[in-house]
């Protein structure tokens, strides 16, 4: 009897030990690690893999022939059309010896002129396939995400963990699939995409040749389409309204010194507050802003141990700050009356009946008037290992 109960209880364990039906081997599958979609002249999708080749990851590239493209990226793109994207990943699968794999993508890349059509014909497959990566970053391409997704990166063996990685350092606005997606689904806000480009590594370098994948600005959306760009500056200005500036520096001019110059505050910390204001059909935006910042740059013969000078450095970098702000929401305004900034949202938040009442249905006539009040306290907290600047006299005596 003890040795029956003993037979079944290995046997139970036996079942256990079984893989799950849907594992697949390594071997078996084609991995994506980035997604183009474009639009084609006749009409149909393009669908785009930057598929990695396992064996080439961390192998030096070959001086021989044959493998030395593919070495040097440790990718294959691969493109197919279709009516839908569901139709062109069939009729790319078609082609490949493995199973294409959706669930290592790392961002998803969509043509200029097919995100100025809209966007939702094509992310609706990304929102039901189960493979599909609700995380991945979402970006919008200068030209088309196939011609995009051929750059050749010198530092990582694949263009996708490039964009990741520019994604991931927050120097200018970036987004995920599903952030997209909620806000498209949100009242009194839209969303706005960062745009890749193929550009010059430096100055230097002839503009035909570019040699760096970059973020170059941000697109900017009304609904699901593309309607305009912001060049990267007012990109950066934009990350102040939406309270997402994580690091930076500003640099503003000193005319109040013997010698002119200049001096760059590095941000350490900036925080940001909105309020919406209502008095019967106008509308303003409070966004009062804290920062702490350290001087590391003084070019002028200012001396900053003087409690007056740091005072008057502060109110430059105050008034920078502001003009930042408002240059920005103001040109938004005029240009695509879209709320990127989710200034409407605020107020469905924070006063729903007043939205629902008298602004919900109007909300694009209204935005275009409403008046932005930017208040700034900025805090120094270190100046430098000095507070002099240098002087010709100290170094050439």
């Amino acid at each position: 009897m003890r040795k029956s109960a003993v037979s079944i209880l290995i046997l139970c364990m036996v079942l256990n030990l079984t893989g799950c039906w849907s594992n697949r081997e390594v071997n078996d599958i084609a991995i994506v690690t980035a997604t183009g979609l474009d639009l084609t002249k006749e009409g149909k999708f393009r669908l785009s893999l930057l598929i990695a080749v396992p064996l080439l990851i961390g192998t030096a590239t070959s001086q021989g022939t044959g493998t030395t493209e593919l070495a040097a990226s440790a990718g294959w793109l691969v493109a197919e059309d279709g009516d839908t994207v569901m139709d062109a990943y069939r009729n790319l699968q078609q082609k490949l010896p493995r199973k294409i794999f959706f669930s290592h993508n790392r961002v998803i890349i969509i043509g200029k002129q097919l995100a100025a059509q809209g966007t939702v014909q094509v992310l609706d497959f990304f929102q039901r396939y189960r493979q599909s990566q609700m995380k991945n970053f979402l970006a919008v391409s200068e030209t088309t995400a196939f011609e995009l997704m051929q750059f050749q990166p010198k530092f990582e063996k694949l263009a996708s963990e490039v964009l990741v990685n520019e994604f991931n350092q927050q120097v200018l606005p970036s987004i995920r699939l599903v952030d997209f997606l909620n806000i498209l689904q949100s009242q009194g806000v839209e969303p706005v995409v960062p745009m890749l480009e193929i550009a010059p590594s430096g100055r230097g370098e002839p503009k035909k040749k570019g040699t760096s994948l970059a973020v170059s600005g941000t697109a900017v959306f009304k609904n699901d389409r593309m309607i305009g760009k912001l060049n990267s500056r007012l990109s950066r200005n934009l990350l102040w309204v939406l309270d997402s500036m994580n690091e930076g520096v500003i640099t503003v001019n000193v005319e109040q010194a013997q010698r002119k110059g200049k001096i760059s505050a590095e941000l350490e910390k900036a925080d940001v507050k909105r309020k919406i204001e209502v008095n019967g059909e106008r509308v303003k935006v409070k966004l009062k802003v804290k920062v702490t910042a350290n001087i590391y740059e003084n070019t002028s013969s200012m001396d900053l141990a003087d409690a007056k000078n740091t005072q008057l450095t502060i109110q430059d970098l105050k008034q920078d700050i502001r003009m930042r702000i408002e240059r920005t929401i103001k040109y938004v305004q005029s240009n695509f009356n879209s709320d990127i900034f989710g200034f409407g949202q605020t107020m469905y938040r924070t006063r729903p009946s007043v939205w629902k009442s008298q602004f919900r249905e109007r909300w694009e006539t209204v935005f275009p008037e409403i008046e932005p009040v930017v208040e700034v306290e900025v805090r120094v907290l270190r100046n430098g290992l000095t507070n002099k600047s240098i002087k010709l006299s100290e170094v050439n005596p």
